[in-house]
């Protein structure tokens, strides 16, 4: 092969490797697309989502700067740590989903044609976990550094990385991802061994103050914590060029876009009221992504691989000759403590992690050695995709065994589809509070347009707190008090049992976690969900016929007006009641 033509073969197959990375990005983020579409609905992962997607609403509506919203923690509504960049994503995603439709689908037969709006929110952040990907691999050639492959892949299959951009959840981790990893690989470019000149400092330098500040208006949490470390690392090291005229750019393009987030969407940052103080704590503990993660779970190996164990070696020796290494073995060992503290910096771990590997692969000296450990390190992650990959190959052998978890996600689906039937209903009316669970008032309000009482956000947990102590209730006088002050209108509860108790009701269970007490002999929840008959008199329960599940086959022969036929009752599972007002 002539010299001539080797490198234009090496730039197709690269590009062939990329399009391969990102195809396989993509899909790993829609492993889960049967839970999303189904029974012509777009159903969303979880309540923070809806809470989301109801901004988004609010925006194609026209309500493009929203400081503040009642439909969590009604009637006093919260002022939200949610901003509106993700917000306008999502809208604008709208248009080209539209024309996709338009092109795929003229006659409108397609169910998911009138919920473009849904269907863009559920794409997303796929999307860009298919943008961060490309980055990466982009970056890691601006860099020269060799093994982006192994970043590209580790990113693009790693179960932390795939959960924060998956299909069908819209939330700010997934525009976090790919900030940061801007922002990171701008900053890791600054400070490599050698130059370009100042005119590419400058872009370089643009850029990460970009990214840094756009960043910042997402969330002050996160991006914030990272940004700490990285001014103190640079000023320890650059202080007397940190802020020259290459460097100026980047602080005038972080504290420009973040000026732009306060313009918009305000000061986020309130005092914690006394409720906040009181019941954070035992409230964030029945959140997944706030518990610890333990050294003894396997989690950790399978987000990141068996060779973090190496990590810290393989980094120090690689920051002998390039001290962009120390700089990652720094970002990692913090982001591993405070992932130790609460699973939601995973993300950024993984992250941090996907981008030291071409510094640790390299360590290794032999591009073959490199790969085999890198491709061995990989098994605890390729094992916890096994089930998913079984099922999808539809192997007899995995039909047995992962029976009970279809059966899971069946009754998921089920339940999804059935809350929203109960949402339909509360539209009819006029537009009251409503007491649910806070972990599916999110999807309640998204889909009845009714505010919640409760909420998924912080900001909302006086909601939280009065649902909890509604659902306690032993006194009906307490109760009908909690209806009256939130001027509630309808009451949704919640059959489901919980993780650990499978006797007990997981509204019941939840409020004892959230109020730090006992539940009396027999709560108020569970009176509604097992004996609606005796419910106080000032809750109605609004019946299957009314909810239309109920149909009824008429006979053949009608010749005997006694014969009605045959009644189908549909499965039912929260149940829905009204408040009668003229009796409380």
């Amino acid at each position: 092969m002539s010299t001539d033509t080797k490198p234009i073969w090496k730039k197709w197959a690269g590009r062939l490797v990329l399009l391969l990375l990102l195809v396989l990005t993509f899909a790993a983020r829609c492993h889960n697309r049967s839970q999303i579409f189904h029974d012509g609905g777009v159903f969303f992962v979880d309540g923070d989502c809806y809470s989301r997607m109801t901004r988004a609403k609010m925006v194609s509506e026209g309500h493009w700067i929203i400081r503040h919203h009642d439909f969590e923690n009604w009637p006093q509504g919260i002022t939200p740590h949610t901003t509106a960049l993700l917000d306008w994503m999502i809208v604008g995603l709208k248009p080209a989903v539209d024309l996709a439709f338009k092109a795929t689908d003229p006659q409108w037969k397609n169910p998911f044609h009138a919920q473009t709006l849904d269907v863009a929110g559920a794409l997303i952040s796929p999307l860009l976990g298919v943008l961060t990907a490309a980055w990466l691999w982009w970056w890691a050639g601006a860099m020269k550094l060799r093994f982006r492959g192994a970043m590209v892949l580790l990113f693009a299959v790693s179960p932390i990385a795939v959960h924060g951009t998956v299909l069908g959840r819209p939330d700010h981790q997934s525009l976090l991802m790919f900030l940061l990893a801007v922002a990171l690989g701008c900053e890791l470019w600054l400070i490599r061994p050698g130059g370009d000149g100042k005119k590419s400092h400058r872009a370089w330098s643009i850029a990460a103050g970009s990214a840094w500040g756009l960043a910042l208006w997402v969330s002050l949490y996160e991006p914030l914590v990272l940004l700490v470390p990285v001014i103190i690392a640079r000023f320890l090291r650059e202080r007397k060029t940190l802020f020259a005229v290459g460097s100026r750019e980047e602080w005038i393009a972080m504290f420009g876009f973040f000026a732009l987030g306060l313009l918009v969407d305000g000061w986020r940052i309130e005092m914690p009221g006394a409720e906040l103080r009181e019941y954070f704590g035992r409230w964030s503990s029945t959140i997944g992504e706030l518990r610890p993660l333990k050294p003894t779970e396997p989690l950790l190996w399978q987000w990141l691989g068996l060779l973090v164990l190496a990590a810290p070696v393989l980094l120090c020796l690689a920051g002998r000759e390039d001290r962009c290494a120390f700089v990652l073995l720094g970002g990692f060992v913090i982001l591993l403590a405070l992932t130790g503290w609460q699973r939601r910096w995973g993300y950024f771990l993984l992250l941090t992690f996907a981008m030291s590997l071409p510094w640790q692969l390299r360590a290794f000296r032999d591009v073959r050695v490199a790969w085999i450990a890198f491709a061995v390190g990989l098994w605890p992650m390729a094992s916890s995709w096994w089930p998913e990959v079984k099922d999808l190959l539809r192997e007899e052998a995995a039909v047995a065994v992962f029976d009970q978890v279809k059966e899971d996600q069946a009754w998921h689906q089920l339940a999804q589809t059935r809350l929203r039937t109960i949402a339909l209903k509360m539209r009819e009316g006029p537009r009251e509070g409503f007491i649910a669970p806070w972990w599916s008032s999110p999807q309640i309000a998204y889909w009845s347009g009714q505010p919640g009482v409760a909420g998924t956000s912080h900001q909302s947990l006086p909601g939280i707190v009065d649902t909890a102590r509604f659902f306690l209730a032993a006194d009906t006088g307490k109760a009908g008090e909690i209806l009256q002050r939130r001027r509630v209108g309808w009451v949704i509860v919640d059959p489901s049992a919980d993780v650990e108790q499978r006797d007990r009701l997981h509204g019941v269970t939840n409020s004892e976690k959230v109020l730090g007490v006992a539940a009396p002999k027999e709560p108020l929840c569970e009176i509604l969900n097992y004996y609606p008959k005796k419910a106080p008199s000032f809750l109605r329960e609004v019946k299957p016929q009314e909810l239309g599940l109920v149909t009824q086959i008429a006979p053949k022969d009608g010749s005997d007006p006694k014969d009605r036929g045959i009644q189908i009752v549909f499965t039912q599972m929260q149940r829905l009641f009204h408040v009668e007002r003229e009796k409380q």
